[in-house]
């Protein structure tokens, strides 16, 4: 794991045979049999409204920049605007990468990309990015530039945590995609009808899912350490109960703590999916059965079945 080290817990520094492998990882959806985009487009910020499935993307390129709800920044500037650490365009293609940014993000995304392979950077000078109106200009005659050899184009439209049905009408209302359009500056008509879009998501997720040390790094020191701490607050609340109140413990008791982490954990990861092969439930004695779990009402767990009657003949369970 060369190139990374720890500030205040978290990881700091680049490791370039991860970034190029994360990179490479992406490019190869391109080089698949069948049907595939000529390039990736992720767009963030305002210019694809926010959209998460690229930022999700970005995350997983930019690891340690891009953070969940804000940019984990080392040298973090208070008076740094997060539009502009926003204002990245990718299209990344089988055997090359374009990248929009402007002067003032260029600096944290250059450890990250100076490794990759044919990379064609699009940036104006601190200077000309001063003129407003012509830093716009350069940003969409960037991205027709970008695309103009792409007929098919693959977007990660949804999250892991947020699926969306694709919808290619969301997509024109994308100020970058509607920009498109501009006379003189632009491509000169919609997007969609220049340019086939797919949605790249599902692929994707199994991309990101793989392990390589900034993910293992990851999951040992950040999210193994909230998961004991959850485990250990869960167990600490049950031990609190005494001999006899145990008997009185019911199963919507005993699930408290298990759904309120979990609804918890669907709020802080912007996760929807409520379905009930997902959702957490305690079951006791007798009353643990497939059909008893088939039947179970998640939005009324019970209060009736509790430890002292869901043994054989309603008495208590046998302990084991």
């Amino acid at each position: 794991m060369a190139g990374l080290r720890r500030v205040n817990g978290k990881i700091s520094g680049i490791n370039p045979t991860v970034s190029c492998s994360r990179l490479s990882q992406v490019q190869s959806l391109l080089c698949e049999a069948g049907t595939v985009p000529d390039g990736i487009l992720c767009s963030l910020g305002i210019d694809s409204r926010y959209n998460e499935g690229c930022t999700e993307l970005a995350k997983f390129l930019f690891y340690g920049l891009y953070g969940r709800n804000h940019l984990n920044l080392e040298n973090a500037l208070e008076d740094f605007p997060e539009e502009m650490l926003d204002d990245v365009i990718l299209l990344i293609k089988a055997d090359c990468v374009h990248l929009y940014c402007n002067p003032m993000n260029y600096s944290y995304l250059l450890p990250y990309v100076s490794h990759w392979r044919n990379l064609q950077l699009y940036c104006m000078t601190k200077a000309e990015y001063e003129d407003e109106e012509a830093a716009e200009e350069f940003k969409i005659s960037s991205f027709v530039t970008m695309v103009q050899d792409c007929y098919r184009i693959g977007v990660p439209f949804s999250s892991q945590g947020h699926i969306q049905n694709f919808d290619m009408f969301m997509l024109e209302k994308w100020p970058l995609i509607q920009a498109f359009a501009l006379e003189g500056i632009g491509g000169g008509s919609f997007f969609t009808m220049k340019h086939k879009i797919m949605d790249m998501s599902e692929k994707l997720w199994q991309v990101y899912n793989r392990l390589d040390p900034v993910s293992i790094d990851h999951l040992l020191i950040e999210d193994l350490v909230n998961f004991e701490k959850q485990w250990s607050g869960f167990f600490s609340s049950m031990d609190l109960e005494s001999h006899l109140s145990i008997l009185e413990l019911s199963e919507a008791q005993a699930g408290e703590s298990f759904r309120t982490y979990y609804s918890h954990g669907l709020i802080s990861s912007n996760i929807t999916d409520k379905s009930k092969s997902q959702q957490p439930f305690v079951l006791f004695g007798k009353h643990s059965s497939l059909e008893d779990l088939e039947s179970y009402s998640f939005n009324f767990p019970s209060e009736s079945h509790q430890v002292r009657n869901t043994g054989p003949c309603a008495k208590l369970p046998h302990q084991g």
